[in-house]
């Protein structure tokens, strides 16, 4: 028998190879007085096998030291990469831009059409119920800015979510939340149970679906990302502009009850829309291109060698060691099971804790910030004004079609805003700062004029010019976090703002309701809505100073790298003779 038969007929079973007879009787794992151990432990637990396994793989353990210090080289090589990639991010990550992506886009287009519009038009569904229940103004307020708090609080998990599950489960459970939250809504009874199945159920499922849409789109978008963020946002308009007329329509046929099941029909379709959200790794073209934030990673940057654990596993395969029913081993796997799927449970828990954690951190950043707060206060604004629209034309004696009407003209002006606007932000000549600023304020001014008017035609022209406000402020919303924050940030940054903009939806929104039931009027609650939205331009105009703070702080941080790589260089020369 030659040398290499005999060290191929002593080496240690290979996972993809079957046991040989020669190789049995030399591993410590598969003699013959051990095999009974191995069955008694089969199912023990991790821990346990591992300990089984490393008492057979001494004759191992100076190859695999010696193959670890080969490739120490190799991970510091792939760890430096990575730390490049991480830091110039931005100029390596670009999305497919074409293709399926515009399948998503138009998955994202339609969430955005039936879901987004159904915070607007909550006066319009469910104000002949509130007045007929003699809910105070309060009590609306309650309802309504819970939904939006639970829908908002949500963003910062909705990251890590998809980084652990994908785009399109967490998607489709949002959509399936949201429909079932409606239409569960058509058999309330009191405001309270409506604050259950809308405001709870109906915020979780909107705010998981519609983050998740607004999310993926820069993933498959990098050139033409300002056109496909201005038909995502149009989709909002587009709701907002459809909505009011077939919600009254839908009441005036079928009543309170029938209008609002199949308004949560018609919610349903968007499980469709979201079926296309694929990762985006399935679209990608083969040309050495890495695309942002598609998924983060689950293991490390480098494969590790083969474990003891994953050894054992194979040679426990290799026996076929089963359980048989009843016996006592049946009974420790089915223990095993399920204290493994604890684990897991309490890991993922615990990674998107920690995501959670981390992507709150971005608020430190002084522009982060300032987008921050002022996108609660504006966001606050104007969804709080327009659930008051209705409630105010009809307390000044119009009727509910009037108030539809109003929505729609606000809708319409918000659409044909949102995707001018959109699309201008390509050009190299848009001032998006200028444009964003000047949006705010026009939306302060829109609102605090709607207040002193009292006749339709002019009521229908204030609202149009705050529609048009409000679609250069979302239009840019995205565009802007990504311009002062980066592409790579984006998930953080919307997912800190979602959850301000969640505090100020409890603490805003039921102070106005307060001050109406209070005062009595509507126009007081929408004066302190101007005046914090005005707060916000102010705020705004210390974004120059806030960015060029930020970059101050960056360059000392590389300054300080450098220093730190470059010292022990100068301390090497310094102790050679």
């Amino acid at each position: 028998m030659t040398k290499s038969k005999m060290e191929s007929e002593n080496a240690l079973p290979c996972p993809d190879t079957p046991l040989l007879p020669a190789q049995v009787s030399e591993c410590i794992v598969h003699r013959p007085e051990n095999v009974s151990d191995v069955k008694l432990h089969a199912s023990f637990s991790d821990v346990e096998m591992e300990e089984n396994c490393v008492q057979g793989e001494s004759r191992d353990i100076a190859r695999v030291n010696n193959s670890a210090k080969e490739n120490t080289e190799d991970d510091s090589k792939v760890k430096k990469d990575t730390e490049e990639l991480k830091q110039n991010g931005e100029k390596k990550r670009v999305g497919p831009d074409g293709g399926w992506a515009w399948a998503v886009l138009l998955g994202s287009f339609v969430v955005m059409t039936l879901v987004s519009a159904v915070g607007p038009c909550f006066s319009l569904v469910f104000s002949r119920l509130l007045l007929s229940l003699g809910s105070s103004s309060t009590t609306v307020a309650w309802i309504f800015n819970t939904f939006s708090l639970v829908w908002n609080v949500e963003g910062p998990l909705v990251g890590p979510l998809t980084a652990e599950f994908g785009h399109r489960p967490v998607a489709m459970v949002g959509s399936l939340l949201t429909a079932i939250a409606i239409m569960a809504s058509a058999f309330v009874t009191s405001a309270w149970s409506l604050f259950l199945c809308f405001s709870l159920v109906g915020g979780v499922g909107a705010g998981l679906v519609v983050t998740t849409s607004v999310l993926i789109i820069p993933l498959y978008f990098t050139r033409r990302l300002g056109r496909a963020n201005g038909i995502l946002m149009a989709g909002t308009s587009v709701g907002q502009f459809v909505a009011p007329h077939l919600i009254t329509h839908l009441q005036e046929e079928y009543t309170f009850m029938g209008a609002t099941f199949i308004l949560g029909a018609i919610v349903l379709n968007t499980c469709v829309a979201v079926a296309t959200f694929h990762p985006v790794e399935w679209h990608t073209r083969h040309s050495g291109r890495h695309v942002a934030g598609s998924h983060r990673q689950k293991t490390s940057v480098h494969e590790p060698a083969p474990t003891s654990r994953a050894k054992c596993d194979t040679s426990l395969r290799l026996l076929k060691i089963t359980p048989q029913p009843g016996s006592q081993q049946q009974e420790l796997s089915e223990e095993g099971t399920s204290s493994s799927r604890l684990r897991r449970i309490h890991g993922l828990l615990v990674r998107v804790a920690r995501s959670t954690g981390r992507d709150l951190c971005i608020l430190m950043s002084p522009p982060a910030l300032i987008i921050g707060v002022s996108s609660t206060l504006v966001i606050n604004g104007y969804l709080n004004f327009i659930m008051m629209v209705p409630f105010m034309v009809q307390a000044a004696g119009h009727p509910l079609q009037a108030s539809a009407w109003c929505v729609s003209v606000s809708g319409m002006c918000n659409l044909l805003t949102r995707v001018v606007v959109s699309a201008l932000t390509d050009c190299s000549c848009f001032n998006m700062f200028a444009c964003f600023v000047v949006s705010i304020f026009a939306i302060a001014a829109s609102s605090l004029a709607f207040t002193f008017l009292t006749e339709m035609t002019w009521l229908m022209v204030i609202m149009g010019v705050w529609g048009c406000s409000v679609g250069v402020f979302m239009g840019l919303y995205n565009l802007v976090m990504i311009q002062y924050m980066g592409v790579h940030n984006l998930p953080s940054m919307f997912g800190a703002a979602c959850l301000l903009n969640g505090l100020g939806f409890i603490s805003l929104g039921p102070l106005l309701g307060v001050v109406r039931d209070v005062t009595g009027s509507y126009a007081i609650s929408i004066w302190i809505l101007s005046g914090t939205e005005f707060l916000c331009v102010i705020l705004w105009l210390f974004m120059p100073a806030a960015v060029a703070r930020e970059e101050r702080g960056r360059a000392s941080r590389r300054a300080s790298r450098s220093n730190h790589t470059t010292d022990p260089e100068k301390s090497n020369r310094l102790s050679e003779p």
